[in-house]
């Protein structure tokens, strides 16, 4: 169980590491998800998904403004967002972003995702696709226009953006030895450039197991014990900065067998 596993490994190390631990842990909000589960047989990975923050039912958008629409969940293995408006895929990255990246079956995670409307001229449903596996969860929302204005929506696509981190995980755990990837997907103009720095707030350029691609995100092969910690994305352009942070645990193969 990924809740004993954490429990564990927090009392083996330092206060103010094991402090870090459950801090993450209570992200990943495990006994909650779990028990709403049916049990898994032997030697199998617990399968579940949870969404844990979602769009309200409505939500107005005002012409020429930025209406930020967020879904977060908690899945094993880890999910991965999509959006949709009126049952049409909607693609927020760059054409090398849209790749889709499976994860191992034996990760789990917490995944927070934002869709950026900046424009809306009729009533419209959008809608948060949530996957992990086999298994799926969405939620939607009702945008409706609170005001019409054509030539000031044009115009705010002109406008200069600072960087917005649209996907992460906040939470994130693979079994010791894998091949992970921790998404950073960014949008800005002009477009923003994406650096990581690893649990030792070293840059990951000075890893050769580490890797950022160049829709951003971090590829880290053969996962050991020692990547465990706080991994964080930045975005930066002329305009400004943000940053992500993916607290990374790594599992030995038996603590997620059920």
């Amino acid at each position: 169980m990924y809740a004993v596993l954490l429990f564990a490994a927090a009392a083996l190390l330092s206060n103010s590491r094991a402090a870090i631990v459950n801090r993450h842990m209570k992200l990943l909000d495990i006994n909650n998800s779990i028990e709403a589960n049916t049990k898994p047989t032997a030697h199998q990975t617990k399968r579940f998904i949870t969404i844990t923050k979602r769009p309200a039912s409505r939500s107005a958008h005002v012409a020429g403004a930025t209406l930020e629409l967020t879904c977060e969940a908690i899945a094993a293995p880890a999910p991965s967002v999509h959006w949709f408006k009126n049952d049409a895929p909607v693609y927020e990255y760059d054409k090398e972003s849209n790749e889709v990246i499976d994860t191992n079956p034996s990760s789990l995670g917490r995944v927070r995702s934002t869709l950026l409307v900046t424009r809306n001229d009729a009533p419209s449903e959008y809608t948060c696709l949530i996957l992990s596996g086999s298994k799926t969860a969405r939620a939607s929302t009702v945008v409706y226009s609170s005001e019409t204005n054509t030539d000031l929506t044009e115009r705010s696509k002109l406008v200069p953006l600072s960087p917005k981190i649209l996907v992460s995980y906040k939470v994130f755990v693979d079994i010791i030895g894998s091949n992970i990837v921790l998404p950073c997907r960014v949008k800005g103009h002009p477009r923003p450039i994406v650096t990581w720095t690893d649990n030792n707030g070293e840059s990951v350029k000075k890893n050769p197991g580490m890797k950022v691609l160049r829709s951003g995100e971090l590829v880290i092969s053969q996962l050991r014990w020692s990547d465990m910690g706080e991994f964080t994305c930045r975005a930066k352009n002329l305009f400004g900065s943000a940053e992500a942070k993916t607290f990374v645990y790594p599992a030995r193969p038996n603590d997620t067998d059920g």
